[in-house]
């Protein structure tokens, strides 16, 4: 019953992603606000529903961790409805967390892609702009974001779209998710998963998926060069 629940309220979360133009969502928006292209969670001023939604959102109590992030996949085409450094759209990960240094430090944090490819993501472009100047180590992940970013074309006659990564083809189901929710549940999840705190049963799942920031992952992911001497977990 908790994984059909789940999977219910998912598909509130995938329609949020893709009909900001609808009523219901300019409804949710005005009353509890937009930060970096999503509204906000609202506190305890927030409805029962939309509370539960969030926490979909936010991978909060699930027992499968972050499911609903890891399986969306921005697929940008013109740039232009995409947040830059909010959105996944590149390398698996937003960018706000490949490069958490380069976001802290930003002047402008929402971005869309097209604007920032028309400014100029190059190293030393236009489209970077620091509270600060960059120290040396800094300045180093800024040439790594300009190297992920150096085969990226924007196709000026395609929109953007958002992809569900657990069935790419026909999107977001209540029945495909509700099955990969009860199979990817893990044995040791029980109904007492909520008196785990929540950060230890994310960081165990996360750690049973190998999901885990070691240097391999990293270097997977383009977050790390094979030959970066750099500190890491493992």
């Amino acid at each position: 019953m908790r994984e059909f629940n789940l999977s219910l309220l998912g598909k509130w979360c995938w329609r949020l992603l893709g009909e900001k133009e609808e009523l219901w969502y300019r409804v949710l928006k005005a009353r509890y606000g937009e930060v970096g292209g999503r509204i906000k969670e609202g506190g305890n001023d927030a409805s029962l529903w939309w509370r539960m939604i969030c926490d979909v959102r936010e991978g909060v109590g699930s027992g499968v961790g972050n499911w609903f992030e890891d399986n969306i996949r921005r697929v940008v085409g013109n740039g232009k409805n995409t947040l830059f450094w909010t959105d996944n759209w590149l390398g698996g990960v937003p960018l706000k967390l490949q490069f958490s240094r380069l976001y802290e430090l930003l002047v402008h944090k929402e971005c869309s892609v097209e604007d920032m490819a028309k400014l100029g993501w190059e190293e030393g472009g236009h489209s970077w702009g620091w509270r600060r100047r960059l120290m040396a180590w800094e300045e180093e992940s800024e040439r790594e974001c300009s190297v992920l970013l150096s085969n990226v074309i924007l196709q000026e006659n395609i929109q953007d779209h958002w992809r569900w990564v657990l069935d790419p083809i026909h999107g977001y189901s209540v029945s495909g998710t509700y099955r990969y929710l009860s199979s990817a549940a893990e044995p040791m999840v029980t109904s007492d998963f909520k008196l785990v705190p929540v950060k230890v049963s994310i960081f165990v799942w996360r750690l049973l998926q190998d999901r885990i920031p070691t240097r391999a992952n990293l270097v997977r992911r383009l977050v790390l060069q094979p030959n970066h001497n750099v500190c890491c977990w493992l």
